[in-house]
């Protein structure tokens, strides 16, 4: 389906800036670092996904990402995505959907749900589907209020 479990070990880089981003992660055990320009600028941990947005917008990675411990992600391909995100609650698909294009606005962008009623919405969900919701809302509530 486009699902692939990698183990990576401390220092191993899993994207690098500049690359073009085609898959996006779920990570399943572990602990990860973003960098960008070689300066570390935040931490990525269990439940979380990373690489989404050069996914969904097709756009090349703004991060590079390596592990700090022995860590299990699972690689998600843009397929695998589409077939997820069809399965999936129709309102919430709606609701991704809409968060995936206003992040590829460049203003004016709007939150189109609160992060309490999309908690509620991915209630039943898998966790790869309530992650990457969480993970768009979060990064579009960044861009809109920074």
């Amino acid at each position: 389906m486009g699902l692939k479990k990698i183990r990576v070990l401390p220092d191993q880089y899993i994207v690098r800036e500049g690359e073009k981003g085609e898959t996006a992660f779920l990570v399943i055990s572990g602990g990860l670092v973003a960098e960008i320009e070689g300066k570390k600028i935040g931490k990525i941990e269990t439940g979380e996904i990373f690489g989404e947005l050069s996914l969904i917008l097709n756009e090349n990675r703004t991060a590079s990402i390596k592990a700090i411990v022995p860590s299990e992600i699972v690689e998600i391909k843009r397929k695998a995505l589409e077939a997820i995100l069809l399965s999936s609650n129709i309102d919430l698909h709606k609701v991704i959907n809409e968060m995936s294009k206003e992040l590829g606005k460049s203003d004016n962008q709007k939150l189109p749900i609160t992060k309490a009623d999309l908690v509620k919405l991915t209630k039943d969900s898998p966790n790869v589907i309530r992650a990457l919701a969480l993970q768009i809302h979060y990064r579009l509530s960044q861009r809109i209020f920074s």
